[in-house]
């Protein structure tokens, strides 16, 4: 019975807990919670970590909490905590070769939208549009 207890996984000590994933829009309304968001870089700074555009193509930056010593570029998911304009990141994970061949970056807005709306179902982003517009079936 007590086999799965080795699968305490250290890593994510907070799984139970939902993290919102966000776009640059959506930021600064996660105002320290944390938040997950994906982007590509598009600088690294050594003195404040990199910046990376998100899905709705605009700059965040990533705040690390010790300098990284990796080349860092493409896509990656990054978690942290939001600090309106920027994330204080807790972790960042890059995207495959292959993922990124695929990233489409309009569907990745919608699930924004669409997830910020059911986090906030009175909220359906602030261009006046229904959240829903242009949201297609899944395959």
């Amino acid at each position: 019975m007590g086999d799965h207890d080795d699968f305490e996984d250290s890593q994510f000590p907070d799984n139970d807990e939902f993290v919102p994933y966000v776009t640059a829009g959506n930021l600064a309304q996660r105002n320290g919670t944390k938040v997950t968001v994906w982007g590509k870089v598009t600088k690294v700074s050594a003195s404040e970590g990199f910046h990376v555009k998100t899905v709705d193509d605009q700059e965040v930056l990533i705040r690390l909490k010790k300098p990284q010593n990796e080349p860092l570029e493409g896509w990656y998911e990054i978690h942290g905590v939001s600090q309106g304009k920027s994330i204080l990141c807790d972790d960042y994970v890059p995207f495959s070769e292959e993922m990124t061949k695929n990233i489409d970056t309009e569907s990745q807005k919608a699930l924004a939208k669409l997830l910020a709306a059911l986090d906030d179902p009175w909220n359906l982003g602030d261009d006046g549009s229904s959240g829903l517009q242009g949201v297609t079936a899944m395959e």
